[in-house]
């Protein structure tokens, strides 16, 4: 946009100018002059905003850019640090409550989550070994899965533990479950 006119503000009270167009944009982009500083020029009958004139301030949407990135880089470290915190318990629930197949390993995560439903139920958690830790026996549709982990209550130290838990394979239903039930 090419102006060769002559600008005048009012501002406090007063008319300072004359101004050409790139002077004014650049008294309004470094915030020298507030957007609600009003112009002139010859030929208009009112009086305008500058910010119609204009436009949107530079430096704002530079700023504004900033603090998006800023937003964003704050936002992903945040769920960067959920998913390090909260990752492994949510990747071994799931393991837990999905657990299909007729496998060692899916047994392993099955028996898990009975023995977890059991200690919740006396208002305690546990804390299990990983599955190379664990002893799963499978013949057939039956398992027998030995469980090491640690057990804890009120005292935060918790206490050593080692569950048995005879599991059996549903084919039809494509699940584990308890004998008889």
């Amino acid at each position: 946009m090419a102006f060769s006119e002559e600008f005048f503000i009012h501002i406090e009270g007063k008319q300072k100018g004359p101004y050409t167009f790139p002077q004014l944009k650049r008294l309004y982009d470094t915030n020298l002059i507030p957007e609600a500083t009003l112009y002139w020029r010859d030929g208009m009958e009112h009086l305008e905003a500058v910010a119609d004139l204009c436009g949107t301030r530079g430096r704002s949407r530079l700023r504004n850019l900033k603090q998006l990135r800023l937003t964003v880089l704050v936002l992903a470290a945040a769920a960067l640090l959920l998913g390090l915190l909260f990752g492994p318990a949510l990747r071994d629930a799931w393991r837990e409550l999905n657990e299909r197949d007729c496998t060692p390993e899916e047994a392993y995560w099955k028996a898990r989550a009975f023995v977890r439903e059991e200690v919740k139920k006396q208002d305690r958690s546990v804390a299990f070994e990983p599955f190379k830790s664990a002893s799963v026996t499978l013949t057939g549709t039956e398992a027998t899965v030995i469980l090491p982990g640690t057990l804890f209550g009120k005292d935060p130290t918790g206490t050593k533990m080692t569950w048995q838990v005879a599991i059996e394979y549903d084919g039809q239903r494509r699940e584990w479950r308890l004998p008889g039930r």
